[in-house]
């Protein structure tokens, strides 16, 4: 557990943090695998931009869960936060298996560690900026690969060694709840892992059993394509987890990847969670002290494992 969170400038007080999204991609290339121009982020003027509009609504932190094979750019998130003057957390390890490289199967799961543990302390591939989460950390499909789950156990044993938080990809399953299993069973304190994709998979049995484990349940769609009905989904589930006792372990985000998910081209950026869907949650009865608990309250609680 720790006061401070490690930004690509630089350790912040964790006080600091202010309204934050914790799954977010600045600079992304899911190109090479989806093959997909649309999944490319690489325009560093451009994210300055977009990224200004969640400055605009009172954000504060960005965590950017790029990690290796995706895209990942630390130069260019040092460049973004200096000239947006915001707080970016630049994640570290590997994606999910289609996006592996070579090396994660040349390797055992202590050597995958100590990369990302490299990473945390020194800095990613010589650059000294350090990654101050573990993440995102995914499964492809409705279980968890031989090669996803070496990868999972060495999440968990760099967090051992770090204390850093872990932040999953579990999507269109209840997956999520076999890579706690699997975490858990290295020794992780669920109360230090985020279930990444929450809403992907749309039954709030699954998002109660993970909740009950004590991990982070995260609704990271946000706002995609402004659909009423997928908007209107979003707010029961969250209502639901505060009926059942939860709030504290509910994360808002948006998990912008494609160009098409910017305001530049139409999507909802950045911002949407605070200018867009704080008001919906304000209407359905979520109280302003509530939403400050999800935006700021959480998120630090999740970064530092310091609960308020």
């Amino acid at each position: 557990m720790s006061n401070t969170v490690m930004t690509v400038l630089g350790p912040v007080e964790a006080n600091r943090l202010g309204s934050t999204l914790m799954h977010e991609h600045l600079i992304i290339d899911l190109c090479r695998v989806t093959r997909i121009p649309d999944g490319v982020l690489n325009e560093i003027p451009l994210a300055v931009h977009e990224i200004n509009f969640f400055k605009a609504a009172g954000g504060s932190t960005v965590v950017d869960v790029t990690n290796r094979i995706l895209g990942q750019n630390p130069e260019g998130l040092v460049t973004i936060a200096q000239q947006a003057d915001l707080n970016i957390i630049m994640g570290c390890g590997w994606y999910r298996e289609p996006f592996y490289d070579e090396s994660v199967y040349l390797r055992t799961t202590n050597q995958i560690a100590d990369e990302m543990v490299r990473d945390i302390e020194v800095g990613v591939d010589g650059t000294g900026i350090r990654a101050g989460i573990i993440g995102e950390i995914g499964t492809d499909l409705y279980h968890v690969s031989p090669a996803e789950e070496r990868v999972f156990r060495a999440a968990a044993r760099a967090h051992k060694r770090t204390g850093l938080t872990i932040t999953t990809h579990a999507v269109r399953s209840p997956v999520g709840l076999d890579q706690l299993d699997i975490l858990e069973e290295e020794g992780v304190d669920p109360r230090r892992i985020v279930i990444g994709h929450c809403d992907f998979y749309p039954h709030m049995d699954y998002h109660e059993a993970v909740a009950r484990r004590g991990a982070y349940v995260e609704f990271d769609s946000i706002g995609r394509g402004f659909i009423e009905w997928e908007i209107q989904r979003r707010l029961e589930w969250i209502k639901n987890l505060i009926d059942k006792g939860y709030l504290r372990q509910i994360l808002l985000s948006h998990d912008v990847c494609l160009k098409s998910h910017l305001r530049a081209f139409g999507g909802q950026g950045y911002d949407y969670v605070l200018s867009g869907f704080v008001p919906r949650m304000l209407e359905a009865g979520i109280s302003e002290e509530q939403i400050e608990i999800m935006m700021v309250t959480n998120p630090r609680a999740a970064l530092t494992g310091v609960i308020d």
